[in-house]
């Protein structure tokens, strides 16, 4: 390849991303990464980051000096996991390899030197809480022990350990972050490199290939963030059981059972979390798949007013997850709010059994256990989290592990032909759909399989022929013959069970639905091939494209929409065939490229690109339009599966069998409704005998120019995304306030928190001031003086604080309810709305927007509100309360501790008021540079027929890997600058350890009790763990609070349908009576500045009245149903129905009572009952004799369920053909009086057509019908001919008036439409 990519444009993020074959490689950069510069201190303090926060700060920072590692992209990370991955299938086999231990493999040095420095930070935690607190407090009841110089060092080494410890554990993030960061790009690339190498879809569906490249990969980044932290616990536990033993006696196990009692159901309660966890994420993909489906296929869901249908099936859908979620968050909410009231609870059971035992209990033995129970609470606290996100990350391992397991059919194509002038040798190939001896559980493309559980049956039978180089091959036969299954079968989609396929040269591939990408016009041609102007022009020409980028407002630079969104049927058709040609293979498979373009256009098409820009070249040709079979060298007759018919155009028609039946048929529909037509000798200069004469679509005509004037080339058609600068704003807590229930309920919330952290502290102070109270009035020796187990009020003692910890427990479970509840409701609620807002917005909104950027708020943003937002939020409020607690309370206990306070606090302040903006900004660049990874994703898994063809592969995993280094930087420049506040924010607070500790040593026990002493002591070591978690959790929320604004930006600013709609009136339920149409001088444009679409219509539809539309594509024809639908709102004028002004009444009300039958048909995952009637409106027998109508009762009732049978994604088991069949029985069940037909039997056979316009004849009789005609002979019964050009009315009149005259255009392209029948 020899396109590069600019990594320096790609990481700002108003950049648009597209597709394009200038991005498909990346290179190495010119700058190495500031991570790779970094020493060893730099790296293990985070001061790396600080000029790069500061210049953030300063607005001074160029993005191109911070490219990603190479040792952290997805180049080398993919390549080295995919080694791992083969290594360990070769070894065991593939049902036996196991992913987890890929993953643990490719980790493991790294990971035993970040269990080396966790032991290292355990020691730290240990000798600081435990060891030093008993030495200080000793000091403190024993002052005349030691000297105040030994005092001073306690304190300065109590200081240091703390550093040490804050160091350790930052070293541990730093190290873990760009673990993590290559493990997730290597599972993004072991699940990619399998996705872009499926030949088929079996087994996964588009929705399941986005979660693992995105939610799940996330997932496992987070899990090796936390995972090796908390492996040496065990370490800390018993270090710390053994020093507690040795200061208060063997009743201090008691203490660690409860601690153990604790780890245990924090495993239960991860056991939990994993079983909910495996059943919501596949609640989620349902969720996914079907919002991916509505956004696919949202046009035809607007017209047919299915809005509410899709609402309730996704909310339904939205409930069930909403409710297993539920479940698994209320136990890890408690998992986590119980984590730092543990040692609480240990202490007071603790010491109520020691009392009880009658064992001494003091101040210098109590304290220090508290201490070093509130040290191991760091297990407890990173412990919950951890298993949540191991349990997480073992799910998402389990279902990348499945798609690995898929497996492709075997490859069966010989690469060399027995034959030297041979293309293509098929010799009694038979093949199916179904891996042979296995059930069937695949996707058949061309018709349907009778699967049953045991047999396999076969799609192809006994195929045999042989397209020689050079020669054109024409396929044709009935829907569901088998056509599309044979070019499958050239691409290897299929299974073969006997006989051989041989293909000697290079294949190009146009598939029956157009595959059109994210990028440019240009890049979807040339698909990243170097570009030659000469053939590029030549190519725009032969595929009649020419005209077309005229219109488009930056050319062949305009950015299309996923799936040509803002493209025609035909100019999606043309621009594939253009990419087909464009490529300059040996052998063409195109599967009917003409179905969707205009008769001149196909014939065009057909003469200037078929037969002379691909002579020389091999070419199967796929069509039901019989006209061109003549002019093939061969033709293939298909029936069943099974070759029927094989020879020339004229061998088979001597022969007088089903070939010669086919074409007599579609010479008969031709030539029965006309009258004779002169035809006149049309002479245009440039074109050969054998030229298909149009001579009034001349494509030197100059009259495109006035379309065009209007089109300032300034806009492209997609919108950039925004990034909003700053932090969240208050308003989106306000309304992240308003959706939980409002204020009354957040304030209930929040109380909860206060009246728990406040019982924690109470419990607290309860020990101190117990303590204090010593022997009470007992008379005791001095070796029992201050032992409160000789106390008389004893059980007083005991009572109270086993009431508080049994006060705290309830609370803590009513809390974790209560919140769970409230904060589920509020992302529901959001998630509804979102929903609601996206159904009701206009098109334009869908063509300017790309899916996946939609879907990013369905999937990751959904996500983080479901589960991280509330995690964080819990964690920053409980952090929040404790810290206040520990200011108050040293505050109490020493006044002169309120200035270095109000210090730390504005120290606080101003680190959070400079850095958090920078931070929340590079969370915001990571959150869009995701949608172009989810585009791409969504885009491959729809095209990769396509992609294998043209062998892109390599292409598209260079840009992947492009796309995700990219997004990979930001997300660990996000990390790395949260982890630096940290750091920082620790630093401080083991300083503050300092001034305390002091006053502890050096202030009189007559003014301040020891047990005061050693609750200031024991609060402030409190602090320099709390404060951390305190910041990181800010951070957090502010982060992750963005994917909320991120919702509410869709929600605040999506414009409503219809929405400048001045009144709206009612209309009765059997309106409209008649179906007569009036448009009055309507102007319609699809944007503000884009040129106008329909000019000035001027014309009356009588009811009932039989209408054909036509006119070469971008003439108007589809615009014209757009209209009608209201789509698209009036520029000027009216459109009136049975008088009735549409843009007056409800856009429900105006749709209900309309049917359309699109150009592209559109099936839905569901039951067959459910595609016809999702509102369960009909009953079985009316939607029967709706199938029967259009011929499809027999393929229903061959399928398992018949009515109840499931589709797949779009209908996979139906061919295209008996998709539109479905479409039409769609519109037959809603008995509309106003039918539109846009071209909608261009996928049908003749035979099948023929029997379908009787169909329509005879259900439509009395309804006003307008068909959008391609191919001309469909219009020929009409009653009147609508002829548009350039959105214009050219002419209006019975068909044969139009024929009669010469001079008109309608004549012209009848004329053009039977040149090649002549």
């Amino acid at each position: 390849m020899d396109g590069k990519t600019a990594p320096a444009a790609d990481w700002r993020p108003s950049t648009p991303q597209t597709y394009s074959s200038g991005e498909s490689e990346t290179v190495a950069v010119s700058r190495s990464s500031p991570l790779d510069r970094a020493g060893f201190l730099s790296f293990s303090t985070m001061s790396w980051m600080t000029p790069v926060m500061w210049s953030m700060s300063r607005k001074q920072l160029d993005f191109s000096s911070l490219s990603l590692s190479p040792l952290d992209g997805a180049d080398v990370n993919g390549d080295r996991l995919q080694k791992l991955w083969e290594q360990e299938v070769c070894a065991v086999g593939q049902q036996k390899a196991s992913l987890t231990r890929v993953l643990l493999r490719f980790q493991k040095d790294r990971l035993l030197l970040v269990l080396f420095i966790t032991v290292l930070l355990m020691l730290a935690l240990f000798v600081g809480s435990g060891v030093l607190v008993h030495e200080i407090l000793s000091y403190v009841l024993h002052p005349e022990m030691s000297s105040v110089l030994g005092g001073v060092a306690l304190c300065l080494v109590l200081v240091s350990v703390e550093l040490f410890r804050v160091g350790c554990l930052t070293l541990s993030w730093a190290m873990n972050l760009r673990t993590g960061i290559r493990l997730k790009a290597g599972f993004c690339m072991l699940g990619f490199n399998k996705i872009v190498s499926l030949r088929t879809h079996s087994g996964v569906s588009v929705g399941q290939m986005v979660n693992i490249l995105t939610s799940d990969s996330y997932r496992l980044f987070d899990a090796v963030l936390l995972g090796p932290l908390v492996l040496p616990f065990p370490l800390l536990l018993i270090i710390c059981s053994v020093y507690s033993c040795y200061i208060l006696d063997y009743t201090a196990l008691i203490g660690f059972f409860i601690f153990l009692i604790f780890i245990l159901l924090q495993f239960v309660f991860a056991r939990l979390i994993n079983v909910y966890q495996q059943k919501a994420s596949a609640v989620t993909d349902r969720r996914v798949r079907t919002m991916n489906e509505i956004l696919t296929c949202i046009k035809l869901i607007k017209m047919y007013v299915w809005e509410e249908s899709f609402e309730k099936k996704i909310t339904e859908v939205r409930a069930t997850e909403r409710r297993i979620l539920e479940m698994a968050a209320v136990i890890q909410n408690f998992s986590v709010t119980i984590s730092p009231l543990v040692p609480i609870i240990a202490a007071s059971c603790t010491f109520i059994i020691h009392t009880w035992v009658g064992l001494p209990l003091s101040t210098s033995t109590a304290f220090p256990v508290v201490t070093i129970f509130n040290c191991m609470r760091f297990i407890l606290s990173m412990l919950p989290t951890a298993v949540k996100f191991l349990a997480e990350a073992a799910v998402s391992v389990h279902r990348l592990k499945r798609l690995l397991l898929i497996e492709n059919p075997k490859s069966y194509i010989m690469q060399k032909t027995d034959h030297g002038s041979a293309a293509v040798i098929m010799d009694k190939a038979t093949l199916s759909w179904t891996k042979p001896l296995h059930p069937p559980n695949t996707e058949d493309r061309d018709d349907l399989v009778n699967n049953t559980r045991h047999t396999v049956m076969p799609r192809l039978r006994n195929i045999s022929f042989t397209l020689n180089k050079g020669k054109l091959l024409g396929v044709c036969g009935n829907v569901g013959s088998g056509k599309t299954s044979l070019i499958c079968s050239l691409l290897e989609q299929m299974h073969l069970q006997q006989g051989s396929v041989s293909v000697d040269g290079s294949i190009a591939y146009g598939s029956q639905q157009a595959w059109i990408f994210y990028g440019t016009v240009q890049d979807n041609i040339l698909m990243g091939e170097p570009l030659d102007r000469s053939r590029y022009n030549r190519v725009l020409s032969s595929c009649n494209l020419e005209a077309d980028l005229h219109i488009l407002p930056l050319g062949d630079q305009t950015v299309l929409g996923e799936q040509g969104v803002n493209l025609s049927g035909g100019q999606k058709q043309r621009i594939s065939l253009a990419r087909a040609v464009y490529s300059n293979k040996d052998i063409y498979l195109l599967d009917d490229p003409l179905s969707a373009v205009d008769a001149h256009v196909g014939k065009h098409i057909f003469e200037e690109c078929i037969k002379k820009d691909l002579q020389g070249k091999s070419v199967i040709l796929v069509t039901h339009q019989l006209q061109y079979m003549e002019f093939c060298d061969e033709v293939l007759v298909l029936k069943d599966g099974s070759v029927l018919e094989t020879g020339s155009h004229l061998d088979l028609m001597k022969v007088d069998g089903h070939y010669a039946e086919l074409i007599t048929k579609y010479l008969r529909e031709l030539t029965t409704p006309q009258v004779e037509v002169k035809k006149e000798k049309v002479e245009l200069s440039g074109h050969t005998d054998r030229a298909i004469v149009n001579p009034a679509f001349d494509m030197s005509d100059k009259n495109t120019d006035a379309s065009s004037s209007d089109c300032k080339p300034a806009d492209q058609l997609i919108d950039q995304e925004n990034n909003t600068h700053g932090l969240v704003t208050w308003r989106t807590f306000q309304q992240y306030n308003k959706a939980a229930g409002g204020f009354c309920v957040s304030f209930f919330i929040l109380l909860t928190f206060i009246v728990l952290i406040t019982n924690a502290a109470l419990s607290y102070w309860w020990l101190s001031y117990w303590l204090s109270q010593g022997h009470g009035t007992t008379n005791v020796t001095s070796s029992e003086r201050g032992n409160v187990s000789v106390n008389p009020d004893l059980p007083f003692y005991q009572l109270m604080f086993a009431l508080i910890v049994v006060f705290l427990l309830s609370v803590c479970m009513v809390k974790c309810f209560c919140y769970i509840k409230v904060t589920f409701h509020a992302s529901t609620r959001l998630h509804n709305s979102l929903l609601r807002k996206i159904l009701v917005s206009p098109m334009i909104f869908f063509d300017n927007t790309p899916t996946g950027r939609i879907l990013n708020c369905f999937s990751r943003y959904q996500d983080e509100m479901d589960s991280l937002v509330p995690h964080h939020l819990n964690a920053l409020l409980i952090f929040c309360l404790i810290a206040v607690c520990v200011c108050i309370i040293n505050s109490i206990i020493f006044p002169i501790m309120l200035l270095p306070v109000l210090v730390l606090i504005a120290l606080f302040a101003l680190l959070v008021w400079m850095f958090l903006r920078n931070i929340c900004e590079l969370k915001k660049m990571e959150n869009i540079s995701r949608s172009p990874c989810i585009s791409l994703c969504t885009s491959i898994a729809q095209g990769l027929s396509t992609i294998h063809a043209y062998n892109k592969t390599h292409k598209y995993t260079q840009l992947f890997k492009s796309l995700s280094d990219i997004n990979a930087n930001h997300f660990l420049l996000f990390n790395y600058a949260m982890r630096w506040l940290c750091f920082l924010v620790d630093s401080l607070c083991a300083v503050m350890t300092l001034p305390v500790t002091l006053l502890v040593i050096f202030s009189s026990n007559d003014v301040r009790s020891p047990p005061m002493k050693a609750l200031a002591l024991c609060y402030i070591i409190q602090l320099t763990s709390n404060c951390q978690y305190m910041i990181q959790s800010l951070m957090e929320v502010e982060a992750r609070f963005i994917s909320v604004e991120r919702l509410l930006q869709y929600i605040m600013g999506c414009e409503l349908e219809g929405s400048g709609q001045l009144q709206m009136d009612q209309v009765s339920e059997d309106w409209p009576q008649h179906g007569a149409i009036t448009f009055q001088d309507y102007k319609m444009r699809y944007r503000p500045n884009s040129p106008v679409a329909l000019n000035g219509l001027q014309l009356h539809i009588r009811a009932g009245e039989k209408l054909g539309i036509v006119g070469k594509n971008g003439s108007g024809k589809s615009s014209l149903a757009v209209a009608l639908l209201r789509l698209v709102e009036p520029a000027a004028g009216s459109i009136l129905i049975d008088g009735v002004d549409i843009t007056t009444i409800g856009l429900s009300d105006l749709r209900r009572k309309l049917s359309i039958i699109p150009q592209d048909p559109v099936l839905f995952t569901g039951t067959v009952r459910y595609n016809l009637d999702p509102f369960s409106t009909y009953s079985d027998e009316e939607v029967w004799a709706a199938l029967e109508k259009t011929y499809m009762k027999d393929a229903i009732c061959s399928l398992e369920g018949n009515l109840q049978a499931e589709l797949t994604d779009n209908g996979g088991t139906f061919s295209v053909g008996q998709r539109q069949l479905m479409c039409l029985s769609r519109a037959l069940l809603r008995s509309s009086k106003i039918i539109l037909l846009d071209e909608a039997m261009a996928s049908v056979d003749p035979e099948t057509d023929a029997l379908i316009q009787i169909t329509i004849r005879e259900a439509f009789q009395h309804c006003t019908v307008l068909t959008i005609a391609h191919r001309i002979h469909t219009v020929l019964q009409a009653d009147r001919i609508l002829v548009l050009n350039h959105g214009e009315v050219i002419e209006f009149d019975h068909p044969d008036v139009l024929k009669q005259r010469p001079d008109s255009l309608f004549s012209a392209l009848l004329t053009a439409a039977n040149t090649v029948m002549s």
